[in-house]
């Protein structure tokens, strides 16, 4: 069984866990390099469950003994990258002479792994399916709250430069879900949401759903209470030293899924821009800076 299969089952499986399996659960989907590399014992800790937990949790999955269940994610490490990740490693074990390098350390480690494993090649397909549904979309509702506010508004300013069907729902004037009157099946949303879950945007997900709307899921886990209604499934890591936990890699996906949407857009999207351009030089929007 590889990394994939096995993080299928567990999603599948997730609902008729014990709360306690499903925290272990939850844990080994959101890290699954800290059971490669860590005991047992040591993962248990890091979940806040009884290690006894993770063995029960192995069994329930089919496995035999804790050891097979975590062979599947050392050989899915041991085929994984080299490369930003591990130097950030070794960035954060130099020797540093200040609490701050020492943070700043940590920073660029978690980002580097965060994007490492956002963007990864094997999340090619689930972007490629998000951008299909997109594009044939009617309309495009985006929703994130709270600190990922800013994937979402930047996901709606910039496809507001080439298409003209996306609506950003807000909370100004308590009216939230206002915009969602006249969403339909020929409609999509684009939703990005992350632990803790705010309720607004677990609402909303689940009336647009309702209404046979196409969901575009930008989330930290496979068990987030928006991956169900899904559509389309965009995972981000987002661990972090700092205070909330990384907006970096959800900004990454509505980036990418930006991007993705102009290059297959054609010539209806670069006419957009364009006007999109006039408009802003008719206002005088930027400043001059001298450069032609």
């Amino acid at each position: 069984m590889d990394k994939r299969t096995l993080d299928q089952r567990i999603a599948q499986q997730f609902s008729a866990l014990t709360p306690k399996l499903q925290l272990a659960a939850r844990y080994v989907l959101d890290h699954p390099r800290d059971v490669a590399m860590q005991s047992m014992r040591a993962l248990g800790q890091a979940a806040s469950v009884q290690a006894g937990v993770m063995l029960r949790l192995a069994r329930e999955l089919g496995f035999d003994n804790y050891e097979d269940f975590r062979t599947v994610y050392k050989t899915w490490l041991g085929q994984g990258t080299d490369t930003f990740s591990a130097r950030a490693s070794a960035l954060q074990q130099r020797e540093v002479q200040n609490a701050d390098a020492r943070l700043m350390a940590d920073m660029l480690q978690s980002e580097t792994q965060n994007l490492t494993q956002t963007l990864a090649p094997e999340a090619v397909e689930r972007f490629a399916a998000a951008q299909k549904l997109l594009a044939q979309a009617r309309h495009i509702y985006v929703v994130g709250l709270r600190s990922l506010f800013p994937a979402a508004y930047y996901f709606s300013y910039a496809c507001g430069m080439f298409r003209q069907d996306t609506t950003l729902l807000t909370s100004t004037g308590g009216v939230f879900t206002d915009a969602l009157r006249k969403v339909g099946a020929e409609d999509a949303m684009v939703v990005f949401s992350a632990a803790p879950y705010a309720r607004d945007t677990v609402a909303a997900v689940e009336f647009a759903h309702e209404r046979g709307a196409r969901i575009v899921a930008v989330t930290d886990s496979t068990v987030s209470p928006i991956a169900g209604p899904a559509h389309a499934l965009l995972l981000f890591a987002n661990a972090s030293p700092s205070l909330f936990p990384s907006v970096v890699p959800a900004l990454s996906v509505a980036q990418t899924l930006v991007a993705m949407l102009v290059q297959s857009g054609g010539q209806a999207s670069l006419d957009e821009i364009d006007n999109s351009e006039a408009q802003l030089r008719r206002f005088d929007v930027y400043a001059r800076t001298g450069r032609s």
